[in-house]
């Protein structure tokens, strides 16, 4: 039978057609595929179990007294030793003591674990069962157990999957003397934060040269880093134990996570707790359009941290919060302590005001964006400085939670009269921050 060219050309196209279709749900199923596999997920346990060889006393109640400090991060420093080294050693966030009440010791805590795709269906039973292997010396006899030098009652320990609202609920303890408040008692002015959102921004009590500003006290700025390659280079803040907050141009000319060190714990510059960089992330949009706009990076510890009275992370904001004009904030860093100084050796902190959106805009015109926001003083003399680059602009509410309301990005030299710091707006990067670390 004769075939008509029009005819195979028909049937090529149709082929090709049917070809690329094929090509195409292909390329479709591979994108949703790893889409689906790249999405974060968080999920909370409630933990209780009994000490048995620590005497309670009043102060373990109270979640600001040095007693609770050292007994809750001995616990985590184990927890973070179980979980490190059992199969949830990639997922797992963090642990949390929340609360000690009596009976012997009575503990509660919060672990969260992260991950990527969709969470096991053993994972409930994947976190009870590494706490259980983790213990030593068990005695059926007495049912107790050792975990490290912790004698634990086995009957006692209890896992519970929980929601993040209820995760936040218990955190929240440690804000408030050991007990959630009720909604009557937290502040309802919308103009600045009202609760923290996770396990952050407390102070120890302390006995207590960014341009202008006096030597820190040790436990005073507790989330406060300094970044490293060889000396110090930027600062950063701690926002989780596996998470910090820093500018994105401290990494433009050293993005290499292995050339840096992170320090922490101590306000000797350089001392202190050591991590390395796993993974650094710079906002995508940084400086696209606009000199230091989204001025911005996450970067992931080596290893998680162990919580302690030297080391917190601060509360994000919400992408509601507001800081208003005037508000008394606080700067911290080892940078200069003149213009184009020497840096400080031990850490400096100094006081400024959170200056008007419109007065910022008027004095550096077009390159100030609704990523930014001014603070300092204006008739001079107190600013930060070359070196605290990344650090901290911290703010507290009514109750003395602390929230980083700006991240020390760039000014005009420093401590001018009339040319206050130019910090990002963490409220209008916060939803970019959790998309990337899950805090």
């Amino acid at each position: 039978m004769k075939v008509s060219k029009s005819f195979v050309a028909v049937v090529v196209i149709i082929s090709t057609l049917l070809v690329l279709a094929a090509v195409a749900v292909i390329i479709l199923a591979v994108f949703l595929t790893k889409a689906a596999s790249s999405q974060t997920w968080n999920t909370y346990y409630r933990g209780n179990f009994r000490i048995l060889n620590i005497p309670y006393n009043e102060s373990l109640a109270l979640s600001n007294s040095m007693e609770f400090f050292e007994l809750a991060d001995d616990i985590q420093t184990q927890l973070d030793l179980v979980y490190s080294q059992s199969e949830l050693s990639k997922e797992f966030s963090r642990g949390q003591v929340v609360e000690f009440s009596f009976g012997s010791v009575k503990v509660e805590l919060v672990l969260q674990f992260t991950g990527n795709g969709s969470i096991p269906a053993s994972m409930m039973d994947a976190v009870e069962l590494a706490f259980q292997q983790s213990l030593t010396q068990v005695n059926m006899s007495t049912l107790t157990a050792s975990l490290n030098h912790f004698l634990i009652d086995i009957n006692s320990i209890q896992f519970t999957e929980i929601s993040k609202a209820e995760a936040e609920s218990l955190l929240n303890k440690v804000f408030l003397g050991g007990s959630a408040a009720p909604d009557s008692t937290v502040a309802t002015s919308t103009d600045v934060p009202t609760q923290p959102t996770s396990g952050c921004g407390i102070k120890v009590p302390t006995s207590s040269r960014i341009v202008g500003g006096t030597n820190a006290a040790n436990g005073e700025w507790p989330w406060q880093v300094s970044l490293q390659v060889w000396s110090h280079v930027c600062g950063a803040s701690i926002i989780s134990d596996r998470w910090l907050i820093s500018a994105a141009h401290c990494f433009i000319n050293q993005n290499d996570p292995t050339d840096w060190q992170v320090y922490m714990g101590s306000v000797e510059v350089g001392t202190g707790t050591q991590r390395g960089i796993r993974q650094i992330i710079v906002h995508p949009s940084y400086a696209v359009n606009t000199p230091y706009d989204y001025d911005v990076a996450v970067l992931e510890l080596s290893s998680p941290l162990s919580f302690s009275s030297l080391i917190q992370p601060i509360c994000l904001p919400s992408s509601e919060q507001v800081f208003p004009t005037g508000q008394q904030c606080y700067i911290t860093g080892w940078g200069s302590l003149t213009y184009e100084g020497s840096l400080a050796n031990i850490l400096q902190e100094a006081e400024v005001s959170i200056i008007g959106d419109q007065t910022c805009r008027d004095i550096y015109r077009s390159n100030i964006t609704p990523r930014m926001l001014c603070a300092g003083v204006l008739t001079g003399g107190v600013d930060s400085c070359r070196g605290d680059s990344g650090g901290p602009l911290a703010c507290s509410d009514s109750r003395g939670t602390w929230f980083l309301a700006g991240i020390i990005s760039f000014g005009n030299k420093c401590a001018l009269p009339n040319f206050p710091g130019v910090y990002v707006r963490v409220a209008a990067v916060r939803d970019w921050v959790e998309q990337q670390t899950g805090v």
